[in-house]
């Protein structure tokens, strides 16, 4: 399982894991922070999308952004738990997507 540090436009950095598999026996429970991203040829990965759950197991099975992702090859989908409530949750998934402007994120976009 990859352990990926994403960080930032704050400069803080977030830790996620690739989770194993993306169905409802596969995932915790929990509420957490969760990107899919494309593994490159050298190894790193770029994200095409953060997002938010109160309830991973129950958001992730039928993302409805998950097809858009395969098509611009998505090979993983990264999560981890998120403790302190929707805020923190909403400002890692803010921070994340001003650094690195994932094209299937519409909304926290950086301005230019």
């Amino acid at each position: 399982m990859a352990i990926v540090d994403w960080p930032g436009q704050s400069g803080r950095t977030y830790r996620y894991h690739t989770l194993a598999r993306v169905t409802a026996d596969g995932i915790l429970s929990v509420a957490g922070n969760y990107a899919f991203v494309k593994q490159l040829a050298n190894g790193n990965y770029l994200p095409l999308y953060f997002g938010q759950a109160e309830d991973l197991q129950s958001r992730l099975p039928c993302h409805e952004r998950w097809a858009e992702a395969v098509r611009l090859g998505a090979t993983e989908v990264q999560a981890h738990s998120t403790q302190g409530g929707e805020l923190v949750r909403c400002a890692e998934e803010r921070d994340l997507i001003q650094r690195w402007d994932p094209p299937l994120n519409t909304q926290h976009r950086r301005v230019v």
